[in-house]
């Protein structure tokens, strides 16, 4: 076998190391696909899970499509590991990446905007130079790939302008069709053995074959692997609710716009003033909700009570943009037909491009309908206010069934796997304390439960599936302390904030800085990011550069501190010297306030269940375990975490994150004996 020791993969890369959970790993792969059977796999950092499904998948002769969380995880598969296994593996195989459609340049679209003036309504700021570059590059470019633009910003409006939406995207009208970048891709994809795709387009391709029969974005298969599936719920959670934003209204109005200047003939119901008429609606409907979506306690989601389009002002705000939606999307249908008497139709791509125009403005007045009435009493519906936007949003309460009748029971053979998908259950203890622990770095800390997968199982549907948890190979008792203080303020004080900045201080002391500051909200990350300010320690902030540019800074920055929230406890891989400490301010409990949190936890009560031990807790223990899992990323890595939230010491349920971290971790809750064992390992 390619993995065994002294196999090929072994004589291939210089320092290989045998991994016998990788083994394990791939032989469970491999019995999942030739027996049809779903299958769910922890595989702890370091196990190799991407190499010990990638194989079997290689070598299974099946169509299999590759599913991941993450553009990283996805560009390290298609520049890494596939070059490597084409080396290795005897049979001949074909992969391709395949990504949704708004990943990639628009022909027609880069045409359009190449040849409009740039004052239209919308279009922000002059941004020709990079205009005429991108139409340099696709002109030149293979795939049309927005990750090969590395010199465009992330957010940049001049994307927005030259890609398109799976609505908007005409087919085979379009005079691009044939040369498009995603009508070459999807063909490549045809013909391949194995496809990589993320989560959100592998949702979209069940749901539209579910829906349409015939239709479909993938191409048919035998397989699915979901690697990074501890995100799956989000995902689905998203793609089966509506959700109607600033940021919708205005592309539509901006695409509206394009149309219009692409059909100068436009009359009547057709003319500037229904796209006019759809803009000024929508300023007006986010004016009348924006207000009570401001709360004082800095919540970002609010729930919207049941009666809340009932209100006069805000139901007036409805019914004129949903009038104005529908009569876009008639005017839209009037003049994508054509003349009757034409011979030929010079401006079919033209028309199907208001066709499409059309559906998207029936599909957003659908999604306000659904999110205004509020008929459907599985979902729950929420506001949010942001500095980028406001949004409307309906979402399914429960996805369980969802992703058992789209995944699990769909066809294709479904793997899921993640460093983080089993917990530890809530334990029954007499006293809910943690026991003080000498420190001994060879100490094994028993568990009073073992990790399993009955809460992924619950979320995703997955009763029938068989399971195995691959523990990582590396060595904690050796390479990692886990430091949890008694002595702070409690999380929910005042006197917090500055104690565990103080305490922070004393961390980057001993490991003299190389540390990962982990937040579990933007305000407690601004307010440390401001008390550090004087420390001797180049600070690296998240929101002052994209994710990956600050990561790379970090890796090159001598004594480097990088401050971050949520995208930074998961993906975020910096092995080696560079990284020393990792430092978690609270447990990364959601807010309970947080609407679909709410709902669900309401949901399992009546049901006779504990919410908190049910879904609170196992999810937050699950975020922690990735936050811990950034520091030890291989064998010879060593370095502290410390969890600055005194609950996990003094309340019973602490243990429950105790027990989710790996096994014969050692801990203390004394600074100075985190110094000792630094000091013998530096």
């Amino acid at each position: 076998m390619l993995l065994a020791p002294g196999g090929a993969l072994a004589q291939a890369i210089p320092h290989y190391e045998d991994r016998p959970e990788q083994r394990a790993m791939a032989d469970a792969v491999e019995r999942a696909l030739a027996e049809q059977r779903a299958l769910i796999v922890e595989a702890g950092t370091g196990t190799g899970k991407t190499l010990a499904y990638l194989v079997p998948a290689l070598e299974s002769g099946k169509r299999v499509v590759i599913s991941t969380g993450t553009r990283a995880l996805q560009d390290q598969i298609a520049r890494h590991d596939l070059p490597l296994l084409r080396t290795l593996i005897a049979r001949p195989f074909n992969a391709v990446v395949l990504k949704g459609v708004a990943n990639y340049a628009c022909k027609r679209k880069l045409a359009e905007a190449a040849s409009r003036p740039r004052t239209l309504p919308m279009f922000g700021q002059d941004d020709s130079a990079h205009l005429a570059e991108l139409v340099d590059w696709a002109t030149h470019s293979e795939t049309g790939d927005r990750s090969e633009v590395e010199w465009l910003g992330d957010g940049a409006p001049i994307w927005s302008e030259v890609t398109t939406t799976p609505d908007a995207r005409i087919g085979p009208r379009c005079p691009y069709f044939e040369r498009c970048f995603v009508t070459q891709a999807r063909r490549l994809a045809e013909k391949a053995d194995l496809i990589l795709v993320n989560h959100h387009l592998y949702f979209a391709d069940r749901s539209l074959r579910a829906g349409s029969p015939g239709a479909r974005v993938l191409p048919d298969h035998d397989a699915v692997i979901f690697d990074e599936a501890h995100q799956l719920e989000d995902v689905a959670t998203e793609h089966f609710g509506a959700r109607v934003s600033t940021h919708a209204v205005a592309q539509l109005v901006r695409d509206a716009h394009v149309a219009l200047a692409r059909m100068p003939l436009w009359t009547g119901r057709a003319s500037d003033d229904t796209i006019r008429m759809v803009e000024r609606a929508g300023v007006a409907l986010f004016a009348a909700v924006r207000g009570s979506l401001i709360t004082v306690d800095g919540d970002t989601r609010v729930p919207l009570p049941e009666a809340f389009f009932d209100h006069p002002d805000r139901q007036h705000a409805w019914f004129q943009l949903d009038t104005a939606l529908e009569e876009l999307a008639r005017a839209a249908e009037a003049e994508a037909e054509p003349p009757p008497d034409a011979e030929e139709d010079l401006d079919a791509g033209s028309r199907a491009a208001l066709a499409g125009l059309a559906r998207r403005a029936r599909g957003l007045r659908d999604d306000l309908a659904t999110i205004a009435e509020q008929r459907h009493k599985s979902f729950v519906y929420w506001g949010e206010t942001r500095a980028t936007g406001t949004s409307l949003t309906a979402s399914p309460i429960d996805v369980a069934d969802l992703v058992r009748r789209h995944i699990v029971s769909a066809g294709p053979t479904p793997i899921f796997t993640s460093a983080t998908l089993a917990t530890a259950q809530a334990p029954k203890l007499a006293s809910g304390t943690l026991p003080p622990v000498t420190l001994a770095a060879e100490l094994e800390l028993p568990r009073l439960a073992t990790p399993d997968f009955t809460y992924a199982r619950a979320r995703l549907g997955l009763e029938e599936a068989d399971e195995l948890i691959v523990p990582s190979p590396f060595d904690y008792a050796r390479q990692a302390m886990l430091y949890l203080p008694r002595d702070l303020p409690a999380p929910n004080t005042e006197p917090f904030a500055d104690a565990a900045v103080a305490r922070t201080l004393e961390l980057l002391q001993i490991t003299d800085g190389h540390a990962f500051l982990l937040f579990t909200s933007h305000r407690a990350l601004r307010e440390a990011a401001s008390r550090l300010a004087h420390a001797p320690y180049p600070r690296l902030v998240q929101g002052d550069a994209p994710p990956a540019i600050l990561v790379d800074r970090f890796r090159a920055t001598p004594r480097g501190v990088l401050l971050g929230t949520a995208s930074f406890w998961e993906g975020v891989d910096v092995p080696g010297d560079a990284l020393r400490l990792v430092v978690i301010d609270k447990l990364p409990f959601a807010p309970h306030t947080d609407p679909l949190v709410a709902a669900r936890m309401q949901l399992h009560a009546e049901t006779g269940g504990d919410p908190f031990d049910a879904i609170q807790l196992p999810a937050a223990a699950l975020a922690l375990k990735q936050g811990f899992g950034r520091l030890i990323r291989r064998r010879d890595d060593r370095g502290i975490v410390a969890i600055l939230d005194s609950r996990i010491v003094i309340r019973q349920y602490g243990r429950v994150f105790v027990d989710t971290l790996p096994a014969r971790l050692p801990r203390t809750s004394s600074i100075e004996q985190v110094r000792r064992w630094w000091a013998t390992r530096s």
